[in-house]
């Protein structure tokens, strides 16, 4: 099958595509390279360096290389960037889904597998909703992040049910693992872990109570396989189902590295919710999918990428 990965070069998108050219899939690659990297892309896959927001660029990857399915992660994917500069996380997050989506039917795409975000996507909840599942609104996001990544999935699921285009979004927890920046500000294990390394002591943002839910990347990559195969249109959360402190994230990595450092703290950042935890049981059901690294496996994995 012929396979296009938005935001290929980057941190999900480059292990989904070595996935795909293992199962024997013909891949190519659409990314800008504003952060992802070249030494990302696998020598077997197709590269179009594109800008999503470029629609006749992304035209041009699609009529060139005509794909039945398209994974789609190219975004601007950082809640405190979202807050300083909403304009743009709008135009990367929802008029890219647009130009992809256009791109798509005229170009006879079948499928979008989208990269959602489950952790911001939901906002604050009341304790009593935790963990999230999918039948809770999407409508309380407390960062403009939050709200270009829901209104992108209405436009898939619209453009889906109008031009006969299948979807599946699937709505992340916090991601980690081998090749995410560590010089970002989205991606607590890669920061806490890169500093940490190089000697530097990482600043927990808040009191180091708020938590979220850790996945690792090649769970989420089994869950993009299986979403591809996955015969309806539908939305999941991607999660463990476990809630993990930003303080348990820093003991972890530091129990790891043994450097013997304790965390700074600073003031917590605008648009983060206190606490974050989704269901992952409709995954499980339907797409007979589940996390199988825990936490402190993840970490050992990353922390060795990070080491080389």
């Amino acid at each position: 099958m012929k396979v296009i990965v938005t935001g290929g070069a980057g941190f999900i998108g480059s292990h989904i595509q070595d996935k795909l050219i293992d199962l024997g899939h013909e891949v190519a690659v659409l990314d800008n390279l504003r952060s992802g990297k070249k030494e990302n892309l696998n020598p077997k896959s197709k590269f179009f360096e594109t800008d999503i927001l470029d629609f006749f660029g992304v035209k041009a990857a699609f009529t060139d290389f005509s794909p039945q399915v398209v994974f789609h992660l190219a975004a601007q994917n950082e809640v405190p960037y979202s807050m300083e500069h909403p304009k743009e996380d709008q135009e990367t997050n929802i008029v890219g889904m647009m130009n992809l989506l256009e791109a798509g039917k005229e170009c006879g795409v079948k499928k979008v597998v989208y990269s959602n975000t489950g952790g911001a996507l939901y906002g604050e909840v009341q304790d009593s909703d935790l963990p999230i599942s999918e039948d809770l609104p999407i409508s309380r996001p407390t960062s403009f992040y939050g709200v270009s990544k829901g209104a992108a999935e209405r436009y898939l699921m619209l453009y889906g049910n109008l031009f006969n285009i299948d979807w599946v979004s699937l709505r992340y927890a916090n991601v980690y693992g081998e090749r995410q920046a560590g010089n970002k500000e989205a991606g607590i294990v890669a920061i806490f872990t890169s500093k940490m390394l190089s000697g530097e002591t990482p600043t927990i943002n808040g009191d180091g109570k708020h938590t979220r839910d850790y996945v690792y990347v090649g769970d989420v990559v089994d869950a993009n396989i299986r979403a591809m195969d996955y015969k309806q249109s539908d939305y999941f959360n991607i999660s463990t189902g476990r809630e993990i402190s930003n303080n348990e994230v820093f003991f972890a990595i530091e129990a790891e590295l043994k450097s013997g450092m304790k965390p700074n703290y600073g003031p917590e950042r605008p648009g983060d919710p206190r606490r974050n935890c989704l269901s992952n049981e409709k995954a499980k059901k339907l797409l007979g999918w589940e996390p199988k690294v825990e936490f402190a496996e993840g970490v050992k994995r990353t922390i060795k990428f990070y080491r080389k």
